[in-house]
């Protein structure tokens, strides 16, 4: 799986780089095919963004949020990821309980 990284306003961090491939090794598990992964971090005037963008399972996931705080910003885009994938496969194992 590949996991491209892009930084915006901002100097690369090998720090910042760890923490989002811990949180995409986490929800990985949660797909059964998991293509790719892309990772934006932008500074904004003071505020820190991070936007994750995962691609698997029939489904592009995106999630974006902002912060004062870069790892902070990276933790609530985790969670964001973890309900959208929640909720598509929900839907997946519904469609299928009805069309099996």
């Amino acid at each position: 799986m590949d996991i491209t990284f892009h930084f915006h306003n901002i100097e690369s961090s090998e720090g910042l780089k760890d923490a989002a491939r811990k949180v995409i090794d986490k929800l990985s598990p949660q797909f059964s095919r998991l293509i790719g992964a892309t990772v934006r971090f932008k500074v904004e005037k003071v505020n820190q963004i991070v936007e994750i963008t995962m691609n698997g399972d029939g489904g592009v996931f995106v999630a974006e949020d902002k912060t004062t705080d870069m790892y902070a910003s990276l933790d609530l885009v985790e969670k964001k990821l973890e309900r959208q994938i929640k909720k598509h496969k929900g839907k997946q194992h519904a469609h299928h309980a009805r069309h099996g």
